[in-house]
């Protein structure tokens, strides 16, 4: 199976589940959350990269500032003076300018979104983007680090409800949505839960922080028919070791029985 662990806000524990999920059920990881990568932190072993490339348009010299690309371009990517000029970094490489360009004064080349970096370890092998600072989408990185993916993987989703994490748990067979036991957890993971399921995608919860003066969460999943998959407590020392780049190897069985509940 392909399972995604997502949240619907940072700081949730959404890396602590899918690395310690990923290791201890020797299963490949997947970090596409390309923006703010952090796998690597507690994944080690010899590190390959690759450069990820978009396509963007390029103008000609023929161009002669008609503007119908300018008009076309649904994300201001493109503006006109003595002739047209491209922004690279709003570009969402739909291809729009360059077909409906009436003087083909326009190509498609290539432009670096980011890179792709895959560490193998003795248990796993870790595949993350890293994103090209002032890109406008991480979708099409996620998209290229995908491609490494096969039948079996833990995903670890951006977090939120917006276009990254859509794209990260498309391919899923399984979701863990991860929430805090707070009132804003509960407000977010309620967004990530319309979105998993308006993606038809199967999906329960894993209560991070677990102990914290809220029911809020375990309360909304009762009443929704959410199973709640397990509890992580709320403890000094798992912030600790992560903090230190560690495994929770106390806690192996409760992530080889988290999976297997799933699989």
């Amino acid at each position: 199976m392909r399972i995604a662990v997502a949240s619907g806000k940072g700081g949730t524990g959404k890396t602590t589940v899918a690395v310690n999920l990923a290791v201890f059920n020797s299963i490949d990881l997947f970090d596409l959350d390309v923006e703010e990568p952090n796998d690597y932190i507690f994944i080690k072993g010899e590190a390959e990269e690759r450069i990820a490339y978009r396509k963007v348009p390029e103008v000609k010299d023929n161009c002669n500032a008609c503007g119908v690309c300018k008009d076309v371009c649904q994300y201001s990517a493109i503006y006109v003076i003595d002739k047209a000029y491209t922004l690279p970094e709003l570009c969402h490489s739909c291809g729009a300018c360059v077909y409906l360009c009436p003087e083909n004064a326009m190509e498609e080349v290539d432009y670096q979104t980011g890179k792709i970096v895959r560490v193998k370890s003795d248990e796993i092998t870790l595949t993350y983007g890293e994103l090209t600072i002032g890109e406008a989408s991480a979708v099409f990185l996620i998209k290229q680090v995908k491609e490494f993916m096969g039948s079996k993987a833990i995903i670890d989703s951006p977090p939120g409800a917006s276009c990254p994490m859509v794209e990260s748990i498309s391919d899923a067979d399984y979701v863990i949505l991860v929430a805090e036991p707070t009132p804003f957890g509960l407000h977010d993971l309620k967004i990530a839960a319309e979105v998993v399921s308006e993606l038809g995608k199967k999906f329960g919860v894993v209560v991070n922080k677990h102990g914290l003066p809220f029911d809020g969460v375990e309360k909304y999943c009762r009443e929704e028919g959410i199973e709640i998959l397990g509890k992580i407590p709320f403890s000094k020392d798992i912030a600790e070791k992560y903090s230190r780049g560690e495994l929770l190897l106390d806690m192996k069985d409760f992530f080889v029985q988290l999976y297997e509940g799933i699989a």
